[in-house]
């Protein structure tokens, strides 16, 4: 059993790649917007769990994870850049 095995694909990981490119585009300002929405966004949607515990919130809290983590990964992409 080979310990570097490839990891499985996610529906999420299309996301994150979705947002990456799509905001490749945008400035920084815009950027930090994007990345407050995402954030209220996961922190809206735990507490409507917290509240109902309906399945489908967990599922678009990833969503709104992996649009966050889109938005980081081209922030720190300018930044590499940028040196």
């Amino acid at each position: 059993m080979s310990l570097l095995r490839a990891r499985p694909t996610y529906p999420t990981d299309n996301v994150r790649e979705k947002v990456a490119k799509r905001v490749s585009r945008l400035s920084e300002g815009e950027l930090l917007d994007w990345a407050d929405v995402a954030g209220s966004g996961i922190a809206r949607t735990l507490q409507d769990y917290h509240r109902g515990h309906e399945p489908e919130l967990l599922q678009e809290a990833q969503e709104a994870v992996s649009a966050l983590q889109g938005v980081i990964d081209t922030l720190a992409e300018r930044e590499l850049r940028a040196k």
